[in-house]
């Protein structure tokens, strides 16, 4: 059993629940046949299911950092998760796709569902029109509990059992090897934030990273080139999330030898940040002690107006000067990737889990501009320092 520390609320217990709530939103409408698009008119693009694009020329000093936005649409329809993927390649370079796994269908026994197929057809084509990034991660666990037990499991699975079961570990092992020779992602995430499971339930943990071994040695036999890897928390890493425990930087260490990259997901806001001008000054430079190699900023956001439980976080001003910040430290310190989970805010988070995402887009639900929206287009159009 875990040891209990002090405990206070903490909404991005909301924001990882609410991943897995609009993932299975999403996984049904993207089946959907989709409206073929009109001619690309740019040389790069090449035809496919999403909107038409075009990139003004690059302008400015080069950046070393890419960026990307996770495939969280502002509206529940095909069309505007469609648009989510045009505006991760008009306005970045890489497109995340975060999904807990459709456990059935990998179970041994099972088959693939004609909307987990229909889904993978859609994304894959989508990621090619595009030319992005694909940055692939399994999410397995559910949010609502912290991390301390799988999500979405059939009736029939006993949920105290979670990735001691033999059924269960068959499918995510299933589902990982589908994902990487289907998407041939350049990297895939095997978990989500694990060190909260750690913190939570140390024995699924302790039975997921067996489970995550067999799972990477799966993967790197069916898609050598993709980078595999879980993503950690970064306020729970250093004991500030959630629960309040010593800082376990020491798990990183552990699976560093079975880790290609390390990825981060970050909202400081639910630490001890009451501002952006709070964040420590080592914040993001401390990842390099702990890690030698390459670093994406996995999923990060700051809210533009304030969330439950922090009534005095959230403005217009301190997201943009988040993301100033956060850009120019990721680009100064080599870090390969900034995700911000979402472009736009979505419109049908207004209550429930999902409310803690109603106000983390860089623009409105209805397109127009917040203050950061303007400083996240000047960084898109500057050119990559590697082309």
């Amino acid at each position: 059993m875990a040891i209990r520390h002090r405990s206070r609320f903490s909404p991005a217990i909301a924001i990882v629940a609410a991943v897995a709530i609009l993932s299975g939103m999403l996984l049904n409408s993207c089946g959907r046949e989709p409206e073929a698009a009109a001619p690309p008119d740019t040389p790069t693009q090449r035809a496919g299911p999403g909107p038409t694009i075009s990139r003004p020329d690059p302008e400015g000093e080069p950046r070393s950092v890419r960026l990307g936005f996770s495939s969280i649409p502002p509206e529940r329809t095909t069309e505007a998760y469609l648009q989510a993927f045009a505006t991760a390649a008009q306005y970045g370079e890489a497109i995340l796709i975060q999904r807990t796994p459709p456990w059935t269908d990998f179970m041994p026994g099972g088959t693939v569902s004609r909307d987990t197929a229909d889904t993978t057809r859609v994304e894959r084509e989508l990621v090619q029109q595009y030319g992005l990034t694909l940055f692939y991660a399994i999410d397995p666990t559910d949010g609502v509990v912290q991390r301390s037990r799988l999500a979405n499991l059939p009736p029939n699975i006993d949920p105290q059992e979670g990735f001691a079961n033999e059924n269960i570990r068959a499918a995510f092992l299933a589902y990982a090897v589908y994902i990487a020779r289907n998407y041939q992602p350049a990297y895939l995430a095997l978990g989500v934030e694990i060190n909260m499971m750690y913190e939570r339930a140390p024995a699924q943990y302790e039975a997921f990273l067996s489970l995550y071994d067999e799972t990477y040695r799966a993967v790197k036999g069916n898609s050598p080139q993709t980078k595999v890897f879980p993503t950690w928390q970064l306020e729970d890493l250093e004991g500030s999330f959630g629960e309040v425990h010593p800082p376990r930087w020491e798990l990183i260490d552990q699976m560093a030898s079975r880790m290609d990259v390390l990825a981060i997901s970050t909202y400081p806001f639910l630490g001890d940040a009451r501002s952006a001008a709070d964040i420590r000054a080592d914040y993001y430079s401390q990842l390099g002690t702990h890690w030698d190699g390459e670093i994406i900023i996995a999923e990060t956001a700051y809210p533009s107006a304030p969330v439950e439980g922090r009534l005095n976080v959230g403005t217009e001003s301190d997201q943009a000067a988040y993301l100033r910040r956060l850009l120019a430290e990721a680009d100064g310190l080599g870090f390969s990737h900034v995700f911000w989970f979402a472009a736009l805010d979505p419109a049908f988070a207004g209550t429930g889990a999902t409310s803690v995402f109603k106000d983390i887009g860089l623009r409105r639900a209805d397109g127009s501009n917040k203050a950061a929206w303007e400083l996240w287009e000047e960084w898109a159009r500057r050119p990559l320092a590697s082309e």
